[in-house]
């Protein structure tokens, strides 16, 4: 992902439903802000808030 691609939003976590700060990429992976491992439940599928 490069920086031209990226773009902020928020999604929430499909296993807890925690929201949570995101980037966007164009391949339609959320990546969370702040966190490489996911959510803090551990969660790695995020649902685009809209």
């Amino acid at each position: 992902m490069t920086a031209k691609d990226r773009t902020r939003g928020a999604a929430r976590c499909a296993d807890c439903g925690r929201a949570m700060a995101v980037r966007l990429s164009g391949s339609a992976v959320l990546h969370p802000i702040g966190s490489t491992n996911g959510c803090p439940c551990g969660g790695t599928e995020f649902h685009e808030l809209e």
